[in-house]
């Protein structure tokens, strides 16, 4: 007999050995305990080759959400993108080599912009290298680095030590130099903090902003002075953007690369640069020839990677299935987590099918205080999903509690306890309103975060993701003794949503239901 379902994604709430920075562990959470004694439960894989990523690197949301929509190992931009540099097919794609050739011609600039870090789960700075090598190869005669500081994904304080890895492509390019940096926080916004993405745009076109002789000078200055928005000393993800050396700006006739491949922080510095009609205050829109690695939003036509390149293109996805059988469904998050419970399920997609209703509870905070508001707004997420589920219209729905993740990337433990606690309350509502309902309820989550909040390696609080796996719980109170598979991948969601609604699983939706009997 079909079932409607309902998925509950607890982003970054992963499962990992008893440890004094085990947010997940050490948090009261009554509730997940017992559905995990109650109810059956299995163990998914969220990063590596599992989510079509190189073998142990750690997944992300966007990641986690493509693999759980898709029903299939979606092999991602990072694997690509190095495949296609090792045959030669990368600097052959139409937008980068329109980006190159116009510098050749010209005798003008390329401006490289991105996230330098090696996590690869914005960008990867192998594939900055491997551009500033082919510049050089082809004779452009200056390339500005702009350098975005991570701090989130990487140890809060490694920025130093990609400045010196950049430092020696440099002196083996001899044509390149490091024009400005400046934390995520500033390049890579995605709430529609306009004023951020125009400092960011005004320090790179016009080179305004304070100056440092190098990199590496500009890091140290603000470790030692500056503060982060919550008063704590400052780390990479907020170094104010500061132009370095020389640099006195971009002119037009240049090109520019922003070799991030991940789509939703960048696409607010891309709408600057490229877009007639911007919602911020922009100085003036620089004529240059732009090149994005991936197809950052529908409009955007100067990617380097196609859609299929870029993992896009697939059909047969969880939400078209259950679309194309005329069900509705929902898809519900709060603004950081909006995109993935949307256009990364959905493939990237970013129009709605037909019968799926999206709703986006506008962030309250500042992501720089999540920490100090570690509940952020998982309230009004699980007040809304409450109201949704109890309509009854729905055959499908996805809800996002963003704050495991969210509040662990501030490397906060205290406050990743209480994202924890706010969580396993929110899931409880959920759970009590959709079993009312005769819902089928799915816990899960992408990846994991909250588990580690310590790195041993350099003594410092622990702010990026993590390899670890995450739990799938299956609430059916017509079954509660369902067997599950002991071991499954996030893909394995999407067959075992469609086997609860009792549609068939198309043939490219090549994982496995984890219901075993």
């Amino acid at each position: 007999m079909a079932k409607k379902v309902l998925l509950i994604i607890r982003d970054g709430w992963g499962m990992y050995k008893p440890d004094k920075y085990n947010a997940v562990v050490n948090a009261n959470t009554p509730n997940m305990d017992a559905y995990l004694k109650t109810w059956p439960n299995t163990v998914l894989e969220p990063a590596g080759e599992a989510v079509g990523l190189p073998k142990g690197y750690m997944g992300s949301s966007e990641v986690g959400h493509l693999n759980i929509g898709a029903g299939r190992i979606v092999i991602q931009e990072l694997k690509r993108i190095k495949d296609m540099i090792e045959d030669g097919t990368f600097f052959k794609t139409k937008a980068l080599a329109a980006a190159l050739d116009n510098c050749v011609a010209r005798g003008s600039a390329l401006h490289l912009m991105g996230l330098v870090q090696d996590e690869g789960v914005h960008a990867h700075q192998d594939h900055m290298y491997s551009i500033m090598r082919e510049a050089k190869k082809r004779g452009i005669k200056q390339v500005w680095i702009h350098f975005f500081a991570d701090g989130r994904d990487t140890p809060p304080r490694s920025a130093l030590s990609f400045v010196k890895m950049l430092d020696e492509v440099i002196k083996e390019t001899g044509n390149s130099a490091v024009a400005t940096i400046m934390g995520r926080y500033y390049a890579m916004d995605r709430g529609e903090k306009w004023a951020l993405v125009d400092q960011t745009y005004n320090t790179i076109t016009k080179a305004e902003g304070p100056r440092a002789k190098t990199a590496a000078e500009a890091l140290e200055t603000a470790y030692a002075a500056l503060k982060n928005p919550n008063g704590q000393p400052i780390v990479d993800e907020y170094i104010p953007p500061t132009v370095i050396g020389d640099y006195q700006g971009m002119k037009d006739g240049d090109s520019v690369v922003h070799f991030n491949f991940r789509q939703d922080r960048a696409i607010e510095l891309t709408k600057c640069f490229v877009e007639d009609e911007y919602p911020g205050d922009r100085w003036k829109k620089m004529d240059i020839v732009y090149c994005g690695l991936t197809r950052y939003y529908d409009a955007f036509k100067f990617n380097a990677l196609s859609a299929m390149d870029e993992g896009g293109g697939m059909d047969n996805l969880l939400g078209q299935v259950i679309s194309e059988k005329g069900l509705k469904q929902l898809r519900l998050a709060e603004t950081q987590k909006f995109k993935h419970v949307t256009s990364f399920f959905n493939g990237k997609r970013t129009a709605p099918y037909p019968g799926e209703d999206q709703v986006e509870i506008k962030g309250s905070w500042d992501p720089s205080s999540f920490g100090e508001h570690p509940e952020m707004d998982a309230p009004r997420v699980r007040e809304r999903a409450v109201a949704e589920i109890g309509s009854g219209k729905y055959d499908f729905i996805v809800v996002n509690f963003a704050n495991c993740d969210m509040v662990g990337h501030t490397g906060i433990y205290e406050a990743a306890v209480k994202a924890v606690e706010v969580t396993d309350e929110s899931v409880r509502m959920l759970v009590d309103a959709a079993t009312a309902k005769d819902y089928v309820v799915m816990i899960s989550s992408d990846h994991g975060n909250a588990e580690e909040m310590w790195d041993y390696r350099i003594d410092m609080p622990k702010t990026a993701h993590t390899t670890n796996p995450v739990e799938f719980i299956y609430i059916d109170k017509d079954k509660p003794a369902a067997k599950l598979r002991p071991h499954g991948i996030l893909s394995d969601i999407a067959p075992t949503v469609l086997e609860v609604m009792d549609l068939d699983q198309p043939e490219d939706m090549t994982s496995e239901s984890l219901l075993a009997d």
